[in-house]
């Protein structure tokens, strides 16, 4: 039997009531609390159980406030190109591209030129209209897993299928 710290061989050993590592419990999670919150057991189980409610839900608060972030910045980055978010996005989804909104929103800060080059996408699918972007299937679905290298692979090897077959590529 592996022993991580003292505490816990000691508590083997002894046989220590479990209240005093109940508390003790409590106690460790509420060092840092101020005044009588961080000495005394009626108050600090009380504040480390009302921590614990809000760790909780600010878990969820920050993928929130994320999602928010990356749509904020999704949309500055389409209106500079005279793109809404909806259009923007809209168009990207008619065009197969499988980016998320972190990616994105990292393109549309870092990255200006290929969120430039999705924006006019967007917009020839935003311009071409509903029907046009449905009636067209596209060959290939590009994701952020997607490689240039891949890409580059696929057209060779298309290239290699006409040369042998004969015709010109198209």
């Amino acid at each position: 039997m592996v022993f991580l710290t003292a505490a816990r061989q000691a508590r083997k050993l002894r046989k220590a009531p479990d209240r005093w590592w109940r508390k003790k419990v409590i106690f460790d999670q509420a060092k840092h609390f101020y005044g009588r919150n961080s000495n005394c057991y009626s108050l600090a189980i009380r504040a480390v159980h009302r921590a614990w409610v809000f760790q909780n839900r600010n878990r969820h608060v920050k993928k929130w406030n994320l999602r928010r972030l990356w749509i904020l910045r999704i949309h500055a980055g389409a209106k500079e190109h005279g793109l809404r978010y909806a259009q923007f996005v809209g168009g990207i989804i008619k065009h197969n591209i499988a980016l998320d909104r972190k990616v994105l929103a990292q393109l549309a800060i870092y990255e200006p030129k290929t969120f430039q080059s999705l924006a006019e996408l967007s917009k020839q699918k935003f311009e071409e209209g509903l029907l046009a972007g449905l009636a067209e299937d596209p060959d290939k679905i590009v994701n952020r897993l997607t490689t240039q290298e891949d890409l580059l692979e696929e057209g060779l090897r298309k290239l290699r299928l006409n040369a042998a077959q004969g015709t010109s590529p198209s």
